[in-house]
């Protein structure tokens, strides 16, 4: 299994339109072939980080996922909403 998080730092003006548009990547991703898991959470300690967890079967379903238009179009719009670059930490879990 692979693990990915992907750490977002939201301008606070930005925020709505971010959680409109990552909820439609959201649900697009669950249906997926080898998604696991995607979710995304808010920092406690400050309300404009959030994080994506994501949990996929093996290499070739990432690769699929980062090939889609959901994702493609989302990533397009990322810089729009961030104050610092996204923050992304790869994963390899044994099972």
């Amino acid at each position: 299994m692979i693990v990915i998080n992907a750490e977002f730092y939201i301008v606070p003006e930005q925020k709505k339109q971010f959680l409109n548009e990552i909820s439609e990547l959201i649900q697009a991703s669950r249906k997926e072939e080898g998604c696991l898991f995607y979710q995304l959470y808010e920092a406690v300690t400050d309300e404009n980080n959030f994080v994506m967890v994501e949990k996929w079967e093996n290499q070739q379903a990432i690769e699929l996922h980062n090939a889609t238009s959901h994702l493609q179009n989302f990533a397009k719009k990322v810089p729009d909403y961030s104050r610092d670059a996204p923050k992304i930490t790869v994963s390899f879990v044994k099972e």
